[in-house]
């Protein structure tokens, strides 16, 4: 009784932690290097059909010493990027990478509705393949 007790809230935390707001009802962003590129995976789900759901922005920074240096990015209206009226967007959008560079990737998905827009951001470092 106590492992099932310990399951469901594990099973509740995990809902509620991935259940962003009032317009995103869940989303997911990976980020992974393959050969000579870097996958980026992001699906979004709205509370119900949205005006506009998606990806807001991609940005693709590569570290020159100890600097960041923006080298490519995308937008919400670049294509497979956002759909309108719908409830669910999910793409994996490419950028060129190289073996052994250091990335750092900014990825924003976004829910908006007549109530507004909500954001969730995340940010991944990985290393060119």
């Amino acid at each position: 009784l106590v492992f099932i007790c310990m399951f469901t809230l594990t099973i509740s935390a995990y809902a509620i932690e991935n259940r962003a707001s009032d317009q995103i009802a869940v989303y997911d962003i990976s980020v992974t290097p393959t050969s000579g590129t870097l996958n980026v995976k992001f699906s979004v789900s709205g509370t119900n059909i949205m005006d506009k759901l998606g990806c807001e922005s991609i940005m693709v920074y590569e570290k020159s010493g100890t600097r960041w240096t923006l080298v490519d990015s995308m937008e919400e209206n670049d294509p497979g990027m956002s759909r309108y009226n719908t409830n669910a967007q999910k793409n994996t959008i490419q950028f060129d990478g190289e073996s052994g560079v250091e990335y750092k990737v900014s990825v924003t998905v976004f829910a908006e509705n007549s109530a507004g827009r909500d954001t969730r951001t995340e940010t991944f470092y990985v290393t060119g393949r």
